[in-house]
C-alpha cells in the first residue's frame, strides 16, 4: 500500500484549517492558495477534506470523508464536488505535485 504525506486538511463540521509545515517551505501565496482551495472543497462536499502526496511517486491526492457522527453524509455528493474540484485547480495541483517531487522526493 502506498505511503501517504499530509499536506493540509480542512473540516467543514469544525471550520478549521490544517497546514502541514514540516514537509517543505511554500511561498505565502501558494500558502494562500491551497487554503482557499481546501476550505471551499470542504464547503462544496460538507466533508473534511485532505490534500497530500503518495511518498512512493510524488502523486498529488485529494479525498473526503465525513465526521463520524454525520449520519447524513452523502459521499456520492462528496465525490462529485472532489472531482470538480481537482478539474477546476488541475494546473494548481500538478504545480504541488511538481514542487513535491522535486523539492521533497528530488526525483526531478
Amino acid at each position: 500500500m502506498d505511503t501517504k504525506e499530509i499536506l493540509c486538511a480542512a473540516s467543514y463540521y469544525k471550520r478549521s484549517y490544517y497546514l502541514n509545515e514540516d514537509i517543505a517551505p511554500l511561498p505565502d501565496k501558494i500558502k494562500e492558495e491551497l487554503r482557499t482551495v481546501t476550505v471551499c472543497l470542504a464547503e462544496k462536499a460538507k466533508s473534511i477534506v485532505t490534500i497530500g502526496f503518495y511518498k512512493d511517486n510524488g502523486e498529488l491526492f485529494v479525498q473526503a470523508q465525513s465526521d463520524a457522527e454525520d449520519l447524513l453524509y452523502d459521499d456520492i455528493n462528496a465525490r462529485v464536488e472532489i472531482n470538480k474540484g481537482e478539474k477546476e485547480n488541475k494546473e494548481f495541483f500538478s504545480s504541488l505535485s511538481l514542487w513535491y517531487k522535486t523539492f521533497v522526493l528530488k526525483k526531478v
